[in-house]
């Protein structure tokens, strides 16, 4: 896909990197703090070609990146734990149509029960019963 023509907050991000707080970037991802973090430190980390799977990435190149990214996290925000996802389609809650994943820290206490993690996706099924 064309970039340049792309309508995507992602893309913008990329065609203007001070749209963002860039916590890290390589030639083909980039690392920013989310617009509308869930808790301190959350980063989102995203290719800069517009792509919206999973299947349609290069995975040795995004586990690499992404690794870093997640240690960059880790040693600004110095987190207990973190929850690091991805919304792979629309079914499964992608509303930006650019492959991205969450980088989420969690903190001691940032909320009573953590059990679950991110199986909280589908909250009945949180908990193991």
């Amino acid at each position: 896909m064309d970039d340049s023509s792309c309508d995507c907050v992602f893309c913008e991000v990329v065609a203007d990197k001070q749209s963002a707080t860039v916590l890290l970037e390589s030639e083909g991802y980039l690392c920013i703090l989310d617009k509308y973090p869930v808790n301190e430190g959350h980063a989102l980390v995203f290719p800069t070609e517009h792509i919206q799977y999973l299947q349609e990435s290069n995975w040795e190149a995004l586990n690499s990146f992404l690794s870093e990214a997640i240690e960059e996290v880790n040693s600004r925000y110095e987190p207990d734990a973190m929850n690091i996802g991805i919304n792979d389609g629309p079914e499964a809650g992608q509303t930006i149509p650019h492959l991205h994943w969450h980088i989420i820290p969690r903190y001691e206490g940032d909320i009573p029960d953590p059990t679950g993690g991110v199986r909280g996706v589908i909250p009945k099924q949180r908990k193991y019963d």
